[in-house]
């Protein structure tokens, strides 16, 4: 009988260890999973900021291609956002569609001649046709 015992008593150890490891393991994966996933948002959010609120374009300085980008009328910032992606002449589609809204200027449409190391900022006063005020311009305001 108290043979039995000891075997029933070892099964139950040897179960409650396999169970209290394979709990671990599940643990350490699961932690694992959270950090990795923490970290890759992270880094798409650096990423997406960067690219809304920085300098960036495609191609370094003088090694872009020239493009000739056509915006229809009726066309919305996201259309051309996508199409500007296609044609590679903005890494993400959507900080410039962002970029965009936050400069609250209207894309007109017609046909340009757009460069792959041309920065959002660039791509954007083009697109939009956006002047600097003249100084008499800004004089005028001032009186």
């Amino acid at each position: 009988m108290s043979k039995k015992k000891e075997t029933i008593k070892t099964g139950q150890v040897i179960r409650n260890s396999a169970n209290g490891i394979t709990r671990l393991l599940i643990d350490f994966l699961f932690y694992t999973l959270v950090i990795l996933a923490v970290i890759r948002f992270s880094q798409y959010g650096y990423n997406f900021c960067y690219q809304l609120f920085g300098s960036v374009a495609v191609d370094k300085e003088g090694e872009g291609k020239e493009v000739e980008f056509f915006i229809q009328s009726g066309d919305s910032t996201k259309e051309v956002a996508g199409k500007l992606m296609r044609e590679g002449l903005i890494i993400d589609n959507y900080s410039f569609y962002a970029k965009s809204l936050l400069s609250k200027s209207n894309i007109q449409p017609g046909t340009y001649i757009l460069r792959s190391d041309m920065d959002y900022e660039t791509i954007l006063k083009i697109i939009t046709r956006y002047k600097e005020p003249e100084e008499s311009d800004l004089e005028e305001e001032e009186e």
